[in-house]
């Protein structure tokens, strides 16, 4: 994976903090770009993805994929791609050591952290874009195991399949959380350009928790 130089967007940051556009006072404004900076000068973003064939439905790389609403997700995929991507375990100990001096600073720097991680998980997003483009192909939206009825205990299967754990450094806990906490795996399927539309549209048309999430409301989604 090639090296880039990564930015923090302010406005991804307060909107994880759950600003809705009212005054910022100059030390809030001023503790959001320190902290921003903490969190790129501790951050390691890596990323990683392979494409795999779809095989006899639903697999993928010999791995069965349970539950309905990946299935419609993948419908009609001729491919997909399974990605991961993380920030490394420096900010998890940044945020520890936060944590125990100030709620307020360690809640400011999870989410330029969040941010981040977004940002490079669309970069990696952005390369099977284009891997697709290469091969007259079009892309889904990220989707990843626990949306939907997509089972959280698949985590490993999906991280197996791109060798995550010696590529990027991704554990999983005993209730299949990642480690580092800032990292994101996610199945993109790869669909033909006749189809004419990118499947599913964007996450949010097919979210279950569309009519009550607060993003939503604001004009936004959640970048999930």
């Amino acid at each position: 994976m090639p090296d880039f130089e990564y930015s923090i967007d302010k406005s991804e940051v307060l909107r994880y903090l759950g600003h809705r556009g009212q005054a910022l006072e100059p030390e809030l404004e001023a503790k959001i770009e320190e902290l921003s900076q903490k969190c790129l000068e501790n951050a390691k973003p890596r990323y990683c993805f392979e494409v795999f064939p779809v095989e006899p439905w639903p697999a993928i790389g010999g791995v069965y994929l349970r539950g309905e609403d990946i299935k419609k997700h993948l419908e009609g995929a001729e491919y997909c791609a399974v990605m991961a991507a993380t920030l490394g375990l420096e900010v998890e100990r940044a945020m520890l050591r936060l944590g125990q001096r100030s709620a307020v600073a360690e809640l400011i720097y999870n989410s330029a952290c969040t941010a981040l991680i977004e940002a490079v998980a669309d970069r990696c997003e952005g390369e099977i874009r284009a891997y697709a483009k290469e091969r007259g192909l079009v892309t889904s939206y990220r989707y990843g195991p626990g949306y939907g009825d997509f089972p959280l205990e698949q985590q490993r299967d999906v991280l197996g399949l791109i060798d995550a754990h010696t590529r990027l450094g991704i554990t999983l806990t005993d209730s299949m959380l990642m480690l580092p906490r800032k990292s994101v795996s996610a199945l993109i399927g790869l669909y033909p350009e006749s189809l004419g539309v990118k499947r599913g549209g964007t996450s949010c048309e097919r979210c279950e928790n569309r009519e009550f999430c607060e993003f939503r409301k604001e004009g936004y989604g959640c970048g999930g």
